[in-house]
């Protein structure tokens, strides 16, 4: 019987960070594969319309789309490890980008990562325009919070969900952080300006 579970990752955006940066930085797609700390290696490989025809969770074809083998270690049990290969398939959206993942076992794991802005703010203010805010300066006042959320729905056997899920859960986080603190190094120069 197939299960799915749904989790959702949230990594604020440093206030002196303009969105912009951050989308356009996992617009490329290999910031959020390079940071997988158990992937061995990947390629990009072609694809063509029908790897997202019927799949609700893409829009329709355009030039974003890309798609990567990945290859990853898996552990099976303690001190049993195996390389798997699989296939990623990546789209832009306004606010960030959306990946599908189609591992053995028949594994599907679909990831949106999107800059937005923070709940607690009032305004909703699109962060794809410029690199600027909402009040006009390149550092973010109160109500310009930005945040990168990874919203991750993973579909499996029930007897895998638990160990799926928490292994999904520990990987990501480590993406969403590693990924953010190198938008951070390539914008500033170095990992020391960050604000939270």
């Amino acid at each position: 019987m197939r299960k799915q579970h749904h989790l959702s990752i949230v990594i604020p955006v440093p206030g002196n960070l303009p969105p912009g940066a951050v989308i356009a930085t996992i617009q490329t797609y290999t910031p959020l594969i390079r940071h997988h700390t158990s992937l061995t290696s990947f390629d990009e490989i072609s694809t063509g319309p029908d790897a997202i025809a019927n799949d609700p969770f893409f829009g329709p074809w355009d030039e974003s789309v890309r798609a990567f083998r990945l290859r990853e270690l898996v552990t099976l049990a303690p001190g049993l490890n195996r390389e798997i290969a699989y296939q990623t398939i990546f789209q832009d959206v306004p606010e960030g980008v959306r990946s599908r993942a189609t591992a053995p076992a028949g594994i599907v794991v679909r990831a949106e990562f999107a800059v937005r802005q923070r709940r607690a703010a009032t305004m909703p203010i699109s962060p794809a325009g410029s690199d600027s805010t909402a009040s006009g300066s390149t550092a973010t006042v109160e109500g310009d919070e930005y945040e990168l959320r990874e919203d991750i729905v993973v579909e499996a056997n029930s007897l895998l969900m638990p160990f799926i899920t928490e292994a999904l859960a520990t990987v990501h986080r480590d993406i969403c952080e590693k990924v953010m603190a190198e938008i951070v190094k390539n914008y500033f120069g170095t990992g020391d300006a960050m604000v939270l």
